[in-house]
């Protein structure tokens, strides 16, 4: 097993999949069409990708 500690980026990838999934999956059992269910699981998706590129910007491993 690789031992290799998680980075918070790697966490906000997860949660980005995450967030669509959880939309599309509410989309299927639920009334909610695909698109909107798209919809809502994109919206904290992008607020995490604004997070990760702005907030929070990866740096070099050298700093």
């Amino acid at each position: 097993m690789i031992d290799v500690p998680l980075s918070s980026h790697d966490v906000v990838l997860a949660a980005i999949a995450l967030s669509v999934v959880l939309g599309m999956v509410v989309s299927f059992v639920s009334s909610v069409s695909a698109t909107l269910g798209l919809a809502g699981g994109c919206v904290p998706a992008g607020g995490l990708l604004g997070y990760a590129l702005f907030i929070n910007p990866p740096t070099d491993v050298g700093e």
